[in-house]
C-alpha cells in the first residue's frame, strides 16, 4: 500500500489542487450561468491535446492554446448563427466532440488520448506534470480572482460608474479556459465537469457569502478527491466514476444535513 502511495503520490497532489480550484471555480460560473460553458471549454481542450498529441506538441500547450482560441475567436465568428450564449457553447461543444471523434477515428495517438480524456490521467502524472499543470492552474485561479470582483460588481450592480473593459473580460475568460483545460487533462472532462457543478450547488443554500462559498466549494472538492482517490486505490476501481459517486453522495448527505438542521 505504501508502494502505491508513492507512486501515485503526484496524480494525488495534483488532483488534490485542482479539485479544490475547479469547485472554487464552479462557483463563480455558477454566478454567471456558466456551467455549459464549463463542459464546452473541456471537450475543446481535449481535442487541442488530440492535436497537440499528433503534432508532436506538449499536450497542455495543445489544450490550453486551441481552448484559448475557441473561446476568444471563435464564439465571436459564431455568434452570428447562435446569438445565445447557451447555445454557441452547445454548438462549439458538439463540433469539438464530433471532430475528437473523427481524430480518435483516424489517429491512434488521439485514440488513446482520447480514452483518457474520460479517465484522466492522474495515475500516469509525473513530478513534472505536477509542476506544468500546477503552474497554468494557479495563474489561472489568480488571474480569475482579480478580475472577478469587478465583474461580478458590474453585474449585479450594473448601474455603478466605471464598469469593467473588455481588458477584464478577456483576463476572465483566458483565466476560466486555462483552469478548465488543465481539469480537463488531468481529471478527465466528466470529473471537471463533476467538480464545477456539484460542490457550488451544494454549498450555495448554506454559504453565508461569496468568499464562504468558493472557500466551501474548494474544501468541499479537495475533500471528495482525498476520499475517492483512497477509496480508488484501495478498490482497485476506476478514479472518475469514484469520484463522481463520491461527490454526489457528499452533497446528498449535505442537503440532509441542511434540512435536519432546517436551513
Amino acid at each position: 500500500m505504501l508502494e502505491q502511495l508513492l507512486l501515485f503520490a503526484p496524480g494525488f497532489v495534483l488532483g488534490l489542487f485542482m479539485s479544490a480550484v475547479l469547485a472554487a471555480l464552479g462557483v463563480i460560473l455558477r454566478l454567471r450561468d456558466e456551467a455549459l460553458s464549463a463542459f464546452s471549454h473541456a471537450q475543446v481542450a481535449v481535442l487541442g491535446a488530440m492535436l497537440a498529441a499528433i503534432a508532436g506538441w506538449p499536450l497542455l500547450i495543445g489544450a490550453w492554446g486551441l481552448a484559448m482560441l475557441v473561446a476568444v475567436v471563435g464564439l465571436w465568428l459564431i455568434k452570428p448563427v447562435a446569438a445565445v450564449a447557451s447555445s454557441r457553447h452547445l454548438l462549439v461543444l458538439l463540433l469539438a466532440w464530433s471532430a475528437c471523434l473523427l481524430l480518435a477515428d483516424n489517429h491512434a495517438q488521439a485514440r488513446l488520448l482520447s480514452a483518457s480524456a474520460v479517465e484522466g490521467q492522474l495515475l500516469l502524472v509525473q513530478w513534472r506534470d505536477v509542476v506544468a499543470h500546477g503552474v497554468v492552474g494557479a495563474l489561472g485561479a489568480a488571474v480569475l480572482g482579480g478580475v472577478s470582483k469587478a465583474l461580478l460588481a458590474h453585474q449585479l450592480l450594473p448601474w455603478l460608474p466605471g464598469a469593467p473593459g473588455r481588458a477584464h473580460a478577456l483576463a476572465r475568460e483566458l483565466a476560466v479556459v486555462a483552469i478548465l483545460a488543465t481539469g480537463a487533462l488531468a481529471s478527465g472532462i466528466f470529473v471537471t465537469l463533476a467538480l464545477v457543478l456539484i460542490p457550488a450547488w451544494s454549498g450555495w443554500a448554506s454559504a453565508r457569502g461569496l468568499r464562504a462559498a468558493v472557500l466551501q466549494a474548494a474544501i468541499f472538492g479537495a475533500s471528495a478527491h482525498v476520499l475517492a482517490f483512497g477509496l480508488a486505490l484501495v478498490l482497485d476501481q476506476v478514479y472518475p466514476a469514484v469520484m463522481i459517486v463520491v461527490l454526489a453522495l457528499m452533497a446528498a448527505a449535505a442537503s440532509l444535513r441542511r434540512k435536519t438542521l432546517g436551513r
